[in-house]
């Protein structure tokens, strides 16, 4: 007969169990300190007294399984980071963990002692670490920091993230990204290549030294708009074609900073009866769900959001096991999803030849590798001139 759980407490089971309370206290938060067959055991006599532990003493304990997932300056149903919060949460359920989900919007400039966190964050032994992704400012992550808790970035998004130490992250290889993607337009006949994308924001930034570096390997010229535009992403997009066709140089090919700045191009080249392949190729990036759907479908550089929150949960658990392990840096693989948005400006002959010489489309080690920083260090990128500046 099961004994109500009210009446149970961890010693009881622990004298059943014939085991310490310790023990018992690692088979409930999932310590790997303990051998499969007492961690059989003692679950099938947790199960049998119906015990239930009692949140507060886990709090008490220092374990309360539960991870806290903090969305900075981003709105809650931003598609990409829902994939990056729906790989924490699966990653977290698999590790015998919860997921508390937290928005917030913090200013660039408000110093860290003066940035409000709920209460979840700011009172002791609610979570028991924080994974934070969006547009991640210094100042928040100084402000985490303070209060002691394991933290993993998602690091493409953290402006400045090189002047942050100890700090472990999950990123992807942008860098790289960007330079197989302008490659590929390369090998494809382009020679007039265009990058749009606000290289303000550090993820664009990153894409924007793998463009500059391809073109110099083909002793290729830039054409790029990388200052600020109107609004959201999509108008962005749709003021960046525009000034685009109003250059010298026209491009045959744009590398768009992300699939929304893509579908607002798209939407204004069509307005402006310019052909999408026919006239202008195009590329996008992150691999959203509107990629697919576009009309033509969208080539895109993937990055999987989900793996990206997978890592990130995986990174912050062995941490939690492990607090004196290195400062690690987990990156996720890209790769180019060709669709129909890119044509060929080669001719038949050429075109022959390239198909027997495939280009490899993978940027970036497997999910698995790790690294201390992100490479293509050697590209120099605010030293460069747009040209087709935009307002700053």
């Amino acid at each position: 007969m099961r004994v109500k759980s009210g009446s149970v407490n961890i010693r009881e089971v622990a004298r059943v169990a014939q085991v310490g309370v310790a023990t018992v206290s690692r088979v409930i938060n999932g310590s790997d300190l303990i051998s499969r067959r007492t961690r059989e055991r003692v679950q099938a006599v947790i199960r049998r007294l119906g015990y239930r532990p009692n949140a507060q003493a886990r709090r008490i304990l220092g374990h309360s399984q539960m991870i806290c997932f903090v969305l900075a300056n981003r709105p809650f149903l931003h598609s990409f980071h829902a994939g990056v919060l729906q790989g924490a949460e699966t990653a977290a359920s698999e590790l015998n963990h919860h997921v508390v989900f937290l928005r917030i919007d913090v200013e660039k400039k408000t110093p860290p002692d003066q940035i409000l966190l709920p209460p979840i964050l700011e009172e002791k032994g609610w979570v028991d670490g924080v994974i934070v992704s969006g547009a991640v400012y210094p100042n928040l992550i100084s402000r985490i920091k303070a209060l002691g808790l394991p933290l993993v970035v998602f690091g493409n998004n953290v402006f400045d993230v090189s002047g942050q130490s100890g700090l472990d992250q999950v990123r992807y290889n942008g860098t790289r990204a960007e330079f197989e993607a302008t490659k590929y337009l390369i090998n494809l006949g382009h020679r007039l290549i265009s990058f749009v994308g606000d290289i303000e924001y550090p993820w664009f930034c990153d894409q924007y030294g793998g463009y500059l570096k391809a073109l110099r390997t083909s002793t290729l010229n830039p054409i790029a708009l990388t200052g600020k535009g109107p609004g959201t992403f999509v108008e962005y997009g749709r003021w960046a074609a525009e000034c685009l066709l109003k250059g010298k140089r026209v491009a045959t090919a744009i590398l768009a900073g992300n699939d929304e700045i893509a579908y607002g191009l798209c939407r204004s080249f069509r307005r402006l009866r310019v052909r999408i392949p026919d006239d202008i190729s195009l590329i996008g990036f992150d691999d959203r769900e509107i990629a697919a759907v576009m009309d033509p479908p969208l080539t895109t550089v993937q990055v999987c959001a989900p793996e990206i929150g997978r890592c990130c949960m995986e990174l912050l658990v062995e941490r939690l096991r492990n607090p004196s392990q290195g400062v690690s840096t987990r990156l996720v693989h890209t790769r180019l999803v060709e669709r129909e948005s890119v044509q060929s400006k080669l001719g038949p002959s050429e075109e022959s030849g390239r198909q027997s010489l495939r280009l490899s489309r993978t940027a970036g080690p497997p999910e698995s590798a790790r690294a201390s920083n992100q490479g293509g260090g050697d590209i120099s990128l605010r030293g460069w001139s747009p040209a087709l500046a935009s307002r700053k």
